[in-house]
């Protein structure tokens, strides 16, 4: 008994940054299931006899997944607990890695793909909510802008590890192995986090007008993911075609592209616990549009596109990582920050699932030029959402609504040293209890 009131007590004295990086390396891990076919995709292809339209599925069933479920699974974390959703959710990917790993055909890998993106969804609903009841303040803030670059993170270290991989492993080899790191992260922590008290379910009626908020950050979320998702997509077919750019330099130019979004997005995390507002960030926007003429001419030098492309990605991934931030603050009652997390899930599951057919046949219609204006319409709805969430997050902030439900007496603890206090109270009284 003693035993187990020390390590409550140890888990609840260590920094909230602890905790943050733990569950920031648990989304990375995440997301590197999230690319762990593309890597692999001929391979498999030619083992399984898949067509592309047969591997495009296996590739985007996480995602699908996501944009099907992510509000049900909102409501699911809201009465399970974050904590053990984002440790099951680990833990479900792991398993279904495996399944994957087996499959010996199209159905079976499907199958597990669909199961992994179930686990997948649990952990990007759970770990924001995570991250929010353990910290306060800028440093929440800076934890949940971090989280934002989980998934670039994640593709870029996916990409680079499957790809060296894939001439001396085969295609089964490697998705066993990034099984690996969802069940050994889950392991962690259960052992590390502390128990967190879950959220109150009321049910009283919510008034009308009470997801507003997070469906403005919903929807800010979808379509930045869109514009970042579709520049990815359709760069190098520009580089090959229009640039005659060879299939090694393409994909290095590509990779550096993709890292874009993980630099803006710690840069967002770096800003916003230096106390940089929300509303500071959002006019960093206007620079897409413009980052994309470049970007899409054949007038300019290769490095020049690639610099420019690159912008792209670091704005984008700067200003997700600020809507991940606002997510807390967009809700009238802490307690419902699970459910704004699945919809923040869902609506940017649709815009990665829409941004590619969509600037594919604009760009077969109209041209390489349009790049830049279908970057304007969706990143400037994307920036006018997001400014507007973080004006009403501002004028709502001094009622409070985004304090953690386990801050004791409603008063806010600097760092998150209320809620990992209380968390610590509660484990041990229901260890003592009878």
């Amino acid at each position: 008994m003693r035993v187990r009131k020390r390590r409550s007590q140890r888990r609840a004295s260590a920094s909230p940054w602890t905790y943050a990086l733990a569950t920031w390396l648990a989304g990375v891990l995440a997301a590197v299931g999230l690319g762990a076919v593309a890597p692999v995709g001929s391979a498999l292809r030619a083992s399984l006899g898949l067509s592309d339209g047969a591997l495009a599925w296996a590739t985007s069933s996480i995602t699908a997944v996501s944009a099907a479920l992510g509000i049900p699974a909102g409501w699911w974390v809201r009465r399970f607990g974050a904590q053990r959703a984002l440790s099951w959710g680990l833990f479900v990917m792991s398993v279904a890695a495996v399944g994957s790993a087996a499959a010996g055909s199209w159905g079976l890998l499907l199958g597990a793909r669909i199961a992994e993106g179930v686990g997948y969804l649990l952990v990007f609903v759970a770990g924001p909510v995570v991250l929010t009841r353990i910290a306060q303040g800028g440093t929440r803030s800076a934890a949940l802008a971090l989280w934002g670059t989980c998934v670039p993170t994640g593709l870029a270290i996916a990409s680079v590890t499957g790809g060296a991989l894939e001439s001396v492993w085969t295609w089964n080899q490697w998705l066993a192995l990034t099984a690996l790191g969802p069940l050994i992260m889950a392991g962690v922590l259960t052992a590390v986090l502390p128990r967190l008290p879950r959220a109150a379910v009321p049910c009283a009626h919510r008034e009308a007008g009470a997801w507003n908020g997070a469906l403005r950050l919903g929807v800010a979320y979808g379509s930045l993911s869109l514009v970042g998702v579709a520049v990815v997509m359709v760069l190098p077919a520009f580089l090959l075609e229009q640039r005659q750019a060879t299939p090694t330099v393409t994909g290095a130019v590509v990779a550096v592209v993709c890292l874009g979004s993980a630099v803006g997005g710690l840069a967002a995390s770096w800003l916003l616990r230096r106390g940089t507002a929300f509303s500071a960030l959002v006019p960093l926007g206007a620079l897409m549009p413009i980052a994309c003429l470049p970007a899409f001419s054949a007038e300019f030098p290769l490095a020049v596109s690639g610099g420019a492309a690159t912008l792209v990605l670091v704005v984008d991934g700067l200003l997700i990582s600020a809507v991940f931030a606002a997510v807390p603050a967009s809700v009238s009652r802490a307690a419902d920050v699970d459910v704004a997390n699945g919809i923040l899930n869902q609506l940017g599951s649709v815009g990665i699932l829409l941004g590619p057919p969509v600037f594919g046949l604009v760009i077969a219609a109209a041209g390489w030029g349009t790049v830049a204006a279908l970057v304007l319409v969706f990143g400037g709805l994307g920036a006018v959402l997001l400014l507007t969430a973080a004006r009403t997050s501002a004028a709502g902030s001094a009622a409070g609504p985004s304090r953690p439900p386990a801050a004791p007496g409603g008063r806010e603890r600097r760092n998150g040293a209320g809620p990992l206090a209380k968390a610590a109270d509660l484990s041990k009284r229901q260890r003592t209890r009878p």
